[in-house]
């Protein structure tokens, strides 16, 4: 009996061990690889106009003159109105003539008194009945009734407006048959010799990184292509009221539709940089989970794993952000597919987003 229970006994283990040997043999299932996300990515690099002063500023010309009448009288007509182009000597406005034209024929007619009476004297003074002291008298009179009638003249002149050189009539500041005073402004005239400013303003830390020269562009509503400009003048002194500093931005063309007074948004390239033309740029919608100045993105390593990154922001550019910690240049940022990531996942790269 007890031969035949060993028997048994050996025959199970011996089962059991070749049991255990081809369950030994017999290869595990592979672990399920991962699935890749698509994502499209960008890459980080500086962004050209991180630097720039933008501002908003007021078209002009560079000289926007006042015109006006030397003397006073009744204006009798314009021959121009406000928007109306001019060339150089054209005559703008009239005063009524009769009252100059009265002053310019009793300054004549006092000249030739004058000089009458001069040659009486002088006659006088040959046959010995007149004096040096006569003659010379009558000659004073004579240069005064001269200077009188020379200044009338002028006045006569004066009392037609003209262009003083190729430009536009900004605006008509009083109407036909006003009586005016000497030197009251009749017409604004735009000179278009001296070309087109705008003038803008900027703060005191923008103001000391730009220099004369500078180049900038400028967008108006309406005009297409933005225009180049330079920068012409510097304020020197703030305005009391703002404590603004006004630039003087000259432009480099006049494209048609330009009026003076049209708002433009300027971008100034300055000489002198800030830690903003440092920093690196990516997309906003880059961003995950940002609380003040940090943030979080995710970047597709060389093994095309996506890794989670924490970024510092150093502030926000149209559609960018800029990173001051955090990033390298060349680092290739997930901007869509994101929130489905986790750390470490394998990502497939749909297509590269160009930065802006």
């Amino acid at each position: 009996m007890r031969i035949g229970v060993r028997a048994s006994m050996l025959s199970l283990v011996a089962a059991g061990a070749v049991g255990l040997w081809a369950a030994l043999m017999v290869p595990k299932a592979a672990a399920p690889e991962q699935p890749r996300v698509p994502v499209q990515v960008a890459i980080a690099a500086p962004a050209p106009s991180a630097g720039e002063i933008r501002t908003t500023g007021t078209l002009l010309f560079k000289r926007e003159i006042t015109l006006s009448f030397k003397v006073s009288g009744i204006v009798k007509g314009f021959n121009v109105d406000a928007g109306d182009a001019a060339k150089a000597g054209d005559v703008l406005a009239r005063l009524d003539p009769t009252d100059v034209g009265a002053r310019s024929r009793d300054t004549q007619a006092t000249l030739d008194n004058a000089e009458a009476n001069l040659k009486r004297t002088e006659d006088l003074f040959k046959k010995g009945f007149a004096s040096q002291a006569k003659v010379d008298e009558a000659k004073m009179q004579v240069e005064r009734a001269r200077a009188a009638r020379d200044s009338s003249a002028f006045d006569s002149a004066k009392a037609e407006l003209r262009a003083p050189g190729d430009g536009i009539v900004l605006a008509r500041l009083v109407e036909t048959n006003e009586v005016i005073a000497p030197g009251a402004p009749i017409l604004l005239f735009g000179d278009a010799s001296g070309g087109l400013v705008l003038m803008t303003p900027v703060s005191d830390t923008q103001i000391t990184r730009i220099r004369g020269g500078d180049s900038a562009t400028v967008r108006f509503a309406g005009v297409p292509a933005p225009i180049k400009a330079t920068v012409a003048r510097l304020a020197a002194k703030a305005d009391q009221r703002t404590g603004a500093f006004d630039v003087e931005l000259r432009l480099t063309e006049v494209a048609p539709g330009l009026r003076s007074g049209l708002v433009g948004e300027a971008r100034i390239v300055p000489s002198v940089k800030d830690r903003f033309s440092t920093y690196l740029a990516i997309p906003v919608i880059a961003l995950l989970e940002g609380r003040g100045d940090q943030a979080a993105v995710f970047i597709v390593d060389k093994a095309g794993n996506a890794q989670r990154r924490s970024v510092r922001v150093g502030g926000f550019l149209d559609d960018l952000v800029l990173i001051a910690e955090g990033l390298a240049r060349g680092d290739r940022v997930v901007t869509s597919g994101a929130p489905y990531l986790r750390n470490g996942q394998p990502v497939t790269i749909v297509s590269d987003q160009p930065q802006s």
